[in-house]
C-alpha cells in the first residue's frame, strides 16, 4: 500500500484541483460525506448523540459536512467551533454555513468554556475530531490542547478526520498532545506518521476513504513510500522447481560469534537454512567450534584458528577470504565482540570481497569511528541496525534517529547506497534511492536478545536463493514480525525465545503464499 507524507498529499490535491479541475468543495464534500456513511455503518446506533469538534481549516470544513448528514438523518449532532465563525474561510466557512442555515448547532469559541466542553463530552455518544488536519507543524498549545486532553479523557468513542488532531503526519509524534482516536478516516492515501511509533498508537483503526482524487494524480505527483503487505511480498515469492537440488538455492556463509556470544552465531546460521537456503557453512572461532559441532546439525562449520582467542584474530582474514570467495552472500557480525582486532577484521572484509553482504550487530559496530569507509566502499550490502548501533556508527543520539526516522534512513542510504533496515516498532526498509517500506507485523515479544540474529539469518537465506537485497530485506522483516504476530495468539509477549519463531515458519510461509491477509488498513471506494 502507498503512502505519503502530508507535504505529497497536499501537491496530490491541489493537482486534482488545479490540473483536473476538481472543485476543493468536491473533495470535501466526498470527504465529509463518505466519512460520515462508514461512521453510520459501523458506530451509531438509533439516537446516538454526537458531538463534533471543528478548528478553523479546512479540518473543519469536513468536520461539518459530517454534521450536516448526520443532522439530516435526524440525528442529535452538535458542533463546538475552536475560534469564531468569523475566523473561517474558503470552504470549511461554506459548510459551516450550509450547517448553520439548516439550524445546525454551533458554539464558537468553544475552547474558552471548560465547563462546556466537559458536559457535551459527558452527554455525547459519539465525539468527533476536526480540529487538526495533516498541516499542523507547531506544538499544539492552549485552550486547543485542553479539549484534546479532556477528548482523551472523556472514554468515548472518537472518530478522527484524517488524523488525529495534533498528530504529525510525517513524523509519527505527537506534537505536544494528540487524540487517540478510536477510529481514523484518512482521505487519499494513508499518511507515513500514521504508520510510524508511537503515531500508529493514536490513530486507532484505520481507513482509507476515496475522495475521488484519480490514480493518475499519483502517478503523477509520485507517492513517498509503501506499507509492506501480503501482496507486495506475494510478489517477490519464486516457485520452486521440480528438479531443483541443494545447489539451487545457494550457499551462505556466516562470519560469527566469539566467547560468550555463540548463541548469535547459531541462530543466524540455522535460521538462514530454514528460510530456504541450500547450504549454510558457519565460520567460527577453531576455540568455539566444538560446541557449535553440538547446536548445529544442518549446518556446516569451518573453524578458524583463534589461537585460544575466542574471537576472530585479523591474521585470519586470508584464510576467511579464500573460503567465502564462492559464497552466494556473506553474513557478518552476529555475536562477533568488540575487540578492536575484530574490527579492524570486519573492516578489511568489507573493503577486500566484492560479495553481497548482510551486516548485522559488532559488523556494524565495526564501522564506528569509520563512517567514511561506508561512503568510499560502496558494496551491495544490507546494514540492519536497531537505533542504538545506528546512532554509534553516524554519531547522531537515538533519540533524534527514532524521532526523524524517515529523514535519517534516506541520508544515510543517498550518502553509502546501502540497503538499510532500520529496526524497532514498524521496522523500516530503505532503498538505495531514499524509497521506504514499513513494516507493520510485529510485537514486543521481539523485544528480546536473538530475535535480530535470526532476522538477519533469513535475510542472508533469501539473498542466497536469488533474490535481490531489498527483496529479502522486506520479506523477512514481515516474515520476522509475522512470526511473533502468531507466536503471541498462542502464548504471550513475555515468553518468547528467538528460537522459538523458527516453528511458525511454515505456517507463516503458507498464509502469505495462500493470500489469508492480516488487514491493517480498511480501503473505502
Amino acid at each position: 500500500m502507498r503512502l505519503v507524507t502530508p507535504e505529497r498529499m497536499k501537491r496530490l490535491d491541489e493537482y486534482a484541483i488545479k490540473e483536473l479541475g476538481i472543485p476543493s468543495s468536491v473533495l470535501m464534500e466526498n470527504a465529509g460525506r463518505t466519512t460520515y456513511r462508514l461512521a453510520k455503518e459501523r458506530y451509531l446506533k438509533g439516537r446516538d448523540r454526537i458531538v463534533v469538534f471543528c478548528g478553523r481549516g479546512m479540518n473543519g470544513g469536513d468536520g461539518f459536512v459530517f454534521a450536516r448528514y448526520a443532522k439530516k438523518d435526524g440525528l442529535p449532532v452538535k458542533c463546538l467551533l475552536l475560534c469564531k465563525k468569523a475566523d473561517l474561510k474558503g470552504d470549511a466557512e461554506i459548510m459551516m454555513r450550509v450547517f448553520e442555515r439548516m439550524e445546525g448547532e454551533i458554539v464558537e469559541e468553544a475552547h474558552k468554556r471548560r465547563d462546556l466542553v466537559e458536559e457535551e463530552l459527558r452527554k455525547a455518544d459519539i465525539v468527533v475530531d476536526a480540529i487538526f488536519g495533516t498541516g499542523l507543524s507547531k506544538e499544539v498549545e492552549g485552550g486547543e490542547r485542553e479539549v484534546i486532553e479532556m477528548m482523551n479523557a472523556c472514554g468515548k468513542t472518537i472518530l478522527s478526520i484524517d488524523i488525529p488532531s495534533g498528530l504529525d503526519g510525517k513524523k509519527g509524534r505527537p506534537l505536544g498532545v494528540a487524540v487517540r482516536a478510536t477510529h481514523t478516516y484518512t482521505y487519499g492515501l494513508p499518511k507515513v506518521g500514521q504508520m510510524l511509533m508511537p503515531g500508529a498508537e493514536y490513530v486507532g483503526r484505520l481507513t482509507v476513504v476515496d475522495i475521488s482524487i484519480p490514480a493518475s494524480a499519483e502517478e503523477r505527483i509520485g507517492v513517498d513510500g509503501h506499507l509492506i503487505d501480503g501482496d507486495l511480498i506475494r510478489g517477490f515469492l519464486k516457485r520452486r522447481r521440480a528438479d531443483a537440488h541443494k545447489g539451487s538455492f545457494g550457499h551462505v556463509a556466516v562470519i560469527a560469534g566469539s566467547k560468550g556470544l555463540t548463541g548469535a552465531a547459531h541462530m543466524a546460521s540455522l535460521s538462514a537454512l530454514k528460510i530456504g537456503a541450500g547450504l549454510v557453512t558457519l565460520l567460527i572461532p577453531k576455540s568455539l567450534n566444538a560446541i557449535m559441532e553440538v547446536k548445529l546439525t544442518e549446518v556446516m562449520t569451518h573453524p578458524i584458528e583463534d589461537e585460544g582467542k575466542g574471537y576472530f584474530p585479523l591474521r585470519s582474514f586470508d584464510e576467511i577470504k579464500e573460503f567465502v570467495a564462492d559464497k552466494d552472500v556473506i553474513i557478518l557480525g552476529p555475536g562477533l565482540s568488540r575487540e578492536k582486532e575484530v574490527g579492524d577484521l570486519v573492516r578489511k572484509i568489507y573493503v577486500e570481497m566484492e560479495r553481497p553482504f548482510v551486516i548485522d550487530a559488532d559488523g556494524i559496530n565495526a564501522f564506528e569511528g569509520h563512517f567514511e569507509l561506508l561512503k568510499s566502499f560502496r558494496r551491495q550490502a544490507v546494514f540492519t541496525p536497531h537505533p542504538g548501533e545506528l546512532s554509534r556508527l553516524i554519531s547522531m543520539p537515538a533519540r533524534q534517529i527514532n524521532e526523524e526516522r524517515i529523514d535519517v534512513g534516506r541520508s544515510f542510504v543517498k550518502d553509502t547506497g546501502l540497503i538499510l533496515v532500520l529496526k524497532g516498532a514498524r521496522t523500516i526498509v530503505f532503498d538505495r534511492d531514499g524509497t521506504f517500506f514499513i513494516n507493520p507485523t510485529g510485537n514486543p515479544a521481539l523485544a528480546k536478545g536473538g530475535s535480530g540474529d535470526v532476522l538477519t539469518g533469513f535475510i542472508g537465506g533469501l539473498v542466497s536463493q536469488g533474490y535481490s537485497l531489498l527483496e529479502s530485506s522486506i520479506f523477512s522483516v514481515y516474515v520476522h514480525g509475522l512470526l511473533a504476530d502468531m507466536w503471541v495468539e498462542e502464548h504471550s509477549e513475555m515468553d518468547l525465545l528467538a528460537t522459538d519463531l523458527l516453528g511458525y515458519l511454515g505456517k507463516a510461509l503458507r498464509e502469505i503464499r495462500d493470500g489469508k491477509e492480516r488487514t491493517l488498513v480498511d480501503v473505502s471506494l
